[in-house]
């Protein structure tokens, strides 16, 4: 449009009795009027430390720069991978006659039978299933219902995924309580210290276990530890909540990493879980998640899965539909599947190679130090037992991007850059002469 336009320009310049003296220039007259502030007292809030790092690593202009926080799959050349089987379904129904109407606040039917057959396996169990938005607001949704109607106290273990503290409280849980995880080492499990947390919780405590691949230590019990678990778990009348964000990536195998679950589930302990599909998917940004509630018996469905409606539907009224039906197709096709379980080892089977390439490389360069817990620990992350100074000197002088807390994702690992990556290391952990 031609037609003239009056130009505003606002600058808060001070605070006048709680209000701001504001300057504005409108059609080039200047004038001074006063507006409430209403947010000046408000902190800021610290930024959140992976995205803020990413944020480094991106303004980092060096050729040889090596990222290694973010929490998704990479592969031999560093870039993202979208699996052939997920390439092959997203095909199909962008081919199809698909709509776009609202699912139920549940979610996509075949999706959440799919996310049942993975996680529970043959079992007969009754459950309700609702699909979710991934991970996170399955442990929210679930918290948020426990916080309302469950009457026992939330552990969460000590050492564990940052975000579990913020959707606890959200979702009602002021004050978690926790159980010791690891040793004192910082790189190895505290069974006994864990156990005797555990034992002595409240009857009826939730307890949120990761189901593999523990985040962000990659440290996850042994198969008879787990049954001493679920034995102190029917003692004590816990409920416990699995977070599964890997399910398949772990190890390569979906039995494998599904069986502490079922290990409850066979006990009649009544196991909940929080699915995500991120990570055994590659469907990052879709958003697809599943949250898996056990039940004792038919009579208690109606409520409970009333009750998760009617959170669900105020939170956000119902979930998005492309992501849940890539992996419904996905995992409905045999052919389809069983080319998804073969992504799960190529995945796994390439970050297990990078853990070995990396403790040779360490030890090679560092021979009085072992670097074992690398290849002990299993999935994404490695807990690697750097000080804080030291990652703070790889990312100054040598490029290299972890936390704070020496964590790493092992999936920005690979054979162009571990060389440069354990030299840099030995580099930094190294006393002067």
């Amino acid at each position: 449009s031609n037609a003239p336009r009056s130009v505003v320009i606002v600058a808060c310049s001070r605070m006048v009795r709680g209000a701001i003296v504001v300057a504005a220039l409108v059609g080039g007259v200047v004038g001074q009027e006063e507006c409430v502030s209403r947010w000046g007292e408000v902190e800021v809030p610290p930024a959140d430390s992976i995205l803020g790092l990413k944020a480094l690593f991106a303004a980092d202009e060096s050729s040889g720069k090596i990222e290694l926080t973010v929490g998704a799959y990479r592969t031999e050349s560093g870039e993202p991978w979208v699996l052939p089987a997920v390439w092959e379904a997203r095909r199909r129904l962008l081919e199809s006659n698909m709509t776009h109407e609202y699912l139920p606040i549940e979610g996509f039917g075949p999706f959440r039978a799919a996310s049942e057959r993975l996680l529970y396996g043959s079992s007969r169990r009754t459950r309700t299933t609702f699909q979710t938005l991934s991970g996170t607001g399955a442990v929210r949704l679930a918290l948020t219902f426990l916080a309302r109607f469950w009457r026992g106290p939330l552990y969460l273990p000590g050492t564990t995924w940052a975000n579990h503290w913020n959707v606890a409280r959200d979702a009602g849980f002021a004050r978690p309580s926790t159980y010791r995880y690891l040793a004192d080492d910082g790189l190895s499990l505290d069974f006994e210290g864990m156990i005797e947390d555990l034992s002595r919780a409240e009857d009826g405590s939730i307890v949120l276990l990761h189901l593999c691949a523990h985040n962000p230590t990659g440290v996850d019990p042994s198969p008879e530890q787990w049954t001493r678990l679920a034995e102190l778990a029917a003692a004590k009348n816990f409920l416990p909540l699995f977070d599964s964000a890997y399910v398949g990536f772990a190890s390569g195998d979906v039995d494998a990493d599904a069986a502490p679950f079922r290990l409850f589930l066979d006990r009649g302990l009544m196991p909940w879980a929080s699915v995500s599909f991120s990570k055994n998917f590659g469907l990052y940004s879709e958003r697809v998640g599943a949250l898996h509630v056990t039940l004792a018996s038919p009579d208690e469905l109606d409520a409970v899965d009333g009750h998760l409606k009617k959170l669900a539907r105020a939170m956000y009224s119902n979930p998005p539909a492309f992501g849940a039906r890539l992996v419904a197709a996905v995992l409905d096709d045999p052919d389809l599947n069983a080319l998804w379980r073969s992504h799960l080892v190529t995945m796994s089977d390439r970050i297990a190679d990078m853990r070995r390439l990396l403790r040779a490389h360490l030890e090679e360069a560092l021979p009085n130090s072992s670097w074992a817990h690398i290849t002990s620990q299993i999935g994404m992350f490695s807990f690697t037992g750097i000080p804080k100074p030291a990652v703070l000197a790889l990312r100054q002088h040598h490029h290299v991007y972890m936390l704070d807390n020496g964590r790493v994702s092992m999936a920005g690992v690979n054979t162009a850059n571990v060389a440069a990556l354990a030299a840099a290391i030995a580099a930094v952990l190294t006393p002067p002469p």
